[in-house]
């Protein structure tokens, strides 16, 4: 008999094993981001255990997310690509479906949102707009090099001809990364993640998060913040300043990262999602021609229709051209507050 209970603490290294155990988990079950998310945005969450006996056999990461808007939703996970059921067996699935619908009910959210690499089951709506770029790596990172095409090679060898320079670290490097994608949020009309929430990031995710800065001579010219799970390198945030992209530094980034994944026995390095046909999908695709359909999979509670909670939605567009010319200073205070909302 499979029963299904809410994550406490008791179940802290039960979860980090079963995770591991499991070839189909992803980055986003960690359990470093319980505390992370809770506390650098501020969403409730409702982790859920699925027993058989004592034995983990399915978890589930969910958060409550209430808008300024008044709704409420429950998703899996926010701001991560991943996310959604992991588990040993159809009836551990089905037991964590049936308890997030229950909770859905009690918390009168409007849905559900799970975002699974493969779809949870056949019987829930899917979205497949989104698709994620996984780079295969190995030992020698000039295997990887040779299999890239001229192009694209030619434009890493630009960045090093560029004298760019690419370092690593954890929280004293974020300053300076976060004063690059702040920038970049702005100029692009995206309100910006915290730096809060970038700090509760490294507090929790320890040893599995850290920075990556490229250089220019003194001055950072871009950054990312790399998450490491398993086999897997993951890089879910990066930016750079728009005036000196002739210097190739998302290319330096990039393979900065790739070379690192290499050295340390990585086995697969992921770009992240991109909407296809996106400016950075075309990007990505560069790097790896053959992208990973993702399967968004929704509950839908108190709606009767895929949600468009998020800033691609064409109706978002007039509020996009004005966050543009607000100065930083406001955009840097407000946006956290702003897109918190949006998972």
């Amino acid at each position: 008999m499979i029963t299904v209970v809410p994550y406490s603490d008791k179940y802290h290294a039960e979860w980090d094993k079963f995770v591991l155990s499991r070839p189909e988990a992803t980055i986003a079950h960690q359990i470093g981001w319980r505390l992370a998310i809770a506390e650098g945005l501020g969403h409730k969450p409702f982790y859920l255990v699925a027993l058989s006996g004592s034995d983990i056999c399915g978890v589930l990461p969910l958060f409550f997310v209430k808008t300024w808007w008044q709704t409420k939703y429950l998703i899996s996970m926010p701001w991560i690509d991943y996310g959604g059921i992991l588990a040993d067996s159809e009836i551990a699935t089905e037991a964590l479906l049936n308890e997030a619908n229950r909770i859905a009910k009690e918390t009168k959210a409007e849905f559900i949102e799970f975002r699974s690499v493969d779809p949870v089951t056949s019987e829930l709506p899917i979205r497949t707009d989104k698709v994620t770029f996984q780079l295969s790596l190995q030992p020698d990172s000039e295997l990887i090099w040779k299999s890239f095409n001229a192009k694209l090679r030619n434009q890493i060898r630009k960045a090093q001809k560029s004298e760019l320079k690419t370092e690593f670290g954890s929280i004293d490097k974020l300053p300076e990364f976060y004063k690059v994608f702040s920038w970049k949020m702005h100029q692009l009309g995206t309100p910006v993640w915290g730096y809060k929430f970038f700090e509760s990031i490294l507090k929790h995710l320890g040893n599995s998060a850290e920075i990556i800065l490229v250089r220019k001579d003194d001055k950072v010219i871009a950054g990312g913040l790399i998450i490491s799970f398993a086999d897997q390198l993951y890089v879910p945030s990066a930016a750079s300043y728009s005036n000196i992209l002739k210097f190739c530094p998302n290319h330096a980034l990039y393979w900065g990262v790739i070379r690192r994944g290499c050295e340390n026995g990585y086995n697969w390095f992921d770009f992240g999602r991109s909407t296809i046909d996106s400016n950075t999908y075309r990007f990505k695709k560069q790097w790896v021609p053959e992208p990973k359909q993702l399967h968004w999979q929704y509950y839908l509670n108190r709606c009767d229709k895929i949600p468009a909670i998020n800033p691609d939605n064409e109706k978002y567009r007039i509020f996009i051209n004005l966050w543009r010319k607000l100065p930083l200073s406001v955009a840097n205070i407000l946006g956290p507050k702003v897109i918190r909302n949006f998972p």
